[in-house]
């Protein structure tokens, strides 16, 4: 028996899958299925396996059509930029304002949010009014709340959910939880806030200053309206210099936080035409009790993932379920504004910034009919029975 060879070409499919389970950088697995023929097919049963376990991760693009405000359209990404239409329960502004666990969020004219699912019987939920008093937007009431994110689904937590939104002409921090009767409204002096996380039961928001700030949300989900105490991870940066456009948080399939920043580029600044220059991702590492910020560093991937920014929910999806994708990529929406130019000229920055070599490439070209349609384009993940068709 000490003489024989093991035949590693033709191991049991099993092995396979057990092997490029342990591999968890995507190229890897790539590396793994250029060996030889049966190590490609082995890899591509794997990928068509894992994608099968775990269908519509990878967001949708939700876009405005003239049908109807209560028509849209998602293009998939994966099924070679293929479009439906979907239709939602009633007539809707034409702005959403955040896209969570498959829920789209609109404002009305009473500062009143509402989530609906789309993809579950056009359900709603309604919260609270927010308080504006004078700080308003000039751009109208649907840009007056900028972003609504939630820490989990409604329908699988009915009562233990939390809504975090940005809201006003100064980019303030509220948010809701299922037992009050109305918003927790954070430190008015911290503006400027463009996005929000849920990392390790924290709330953690950064903004284009690259202020980040943590606060507790889920320590008790009571009927409290006390302000929670917030903690200060990263200063924000005081030169003009250093402003960012847009600043984004994201969790990695790893585990890792990371810091995301835009800067985009005005062509003429009397039409308002501007387009995504760069990104630039940093890497956070907190004390795991304290919560202070050990380290931030500025890399040049993101542990292999493909990440989707814009109005919605800042997400990740992992390479090996997205192979369409390029890894360390950062899908982008338009979700730049200027309260006097953003209606009229409609959505027109949208785009794929590949880490590797910092190029932008487009996803989707907009048609010449959408031009003066609000920008309405986000991300939005369908839920696990939605059927594409």
């Amino acid at each position: 028996m000490e003489n024989v060879e093991a035949n590693w070409e033709n191991l049991p499919t099993l092995c396979f899958f057990l092997v490029l389970n342990k591999l968890d950088a995507y190229s890897n697995q790539v590396r793994f299925g250029a060996v030889c023929k049966h190590w490609h097919s082995a890899f591509n049963n794997f990928v068509d396996l894992k994608r099968q376990s775990s269908p519509n991760l990878v967001p949708m693009l939700l876009i405005a059509t003239r049908m109807s405000n209560r028509i849209r359209q998602l293009c998939s990404l994966q099924v070679k930029t293929k479009f439906c239409n979907i239709e939602l329960p009633k007539s809707h502004v034409m702005r959403f304002c955040g896209s969570s666990y498959g829920w789209l969020a609109a404002v009305n004219n009473n500062m009143v949010i509402t989530l609906v699912n789309p993809f579950k019987y056009g359900i709603t939920i309604d919260l609270p009014e927010i308080e504006l008093l004078s700080d308003r937007t000039s751009a109208g009431y649907q840009f007056d709340v900028h972003k609504v994110i939630l820490s989990a689904d409604p329908l699988s937590h009915p009562d233990n959910y939390v809504v975090v939104v940005i809201y006003s002409n100064r980019a303030r921090l509220a948010f809701y939880k299922p037992t009050q009767k109305s918003w927790i409204y954070l430190d008015k002096n911290l503006t400027a806030f463009t996005d929000v996380i849920f990392y390790k039961n924290l709330a953690y928001a950064i903004g284009t200053r690259s202020l980040v700030i943590s606060f507790a949300i889920n320590d008790s989900l009571d009927d409290s309206l006390k302000s929670p105490k917030v903690k200060i991870v990263r200063s924000a940066y005081q030169r003009i210099e250093d402003y960012v456009n847009r600043a984004y948080l994201v969790e990695s399939s790893k585990g890792d936080l990371f810091s995301i920043k835009k800067k985009i580029e005005f062509e003429d600044s009397r039409d308002y035409s501007y387009f995504t220059k760069s990104f630039k991702v940093f890497k956070l590492v907190l004390d795991d009790q304290s919560g202070k910020l050990l380290e931030e560093k500025e890399v040049k991937n993101i542990d292999g993932d493909v990440v989707f920014v814009g109005d919605n929910q800042t997400c990740v999806v992992s390479a090996l379920d997205f192979p369409e994708g390029q890894p360390n990529s950062i899908y982008f929406t338009d979700d730049y504004f200027i309260f006097t130019g953003y209606w009229p000229l409609g959505p027109r920055d949208n785009g794929v910034f590949n880490m590797k070599d910092g190029k932008v490439e487009k996803y989707y070209r907009r048609k010449a009919q959408q031009t003066d349609l609000p920008p309405p384009h986000i991300w939005v993940q369908p839920s696990v029975e939605f059927k594409f068709r």
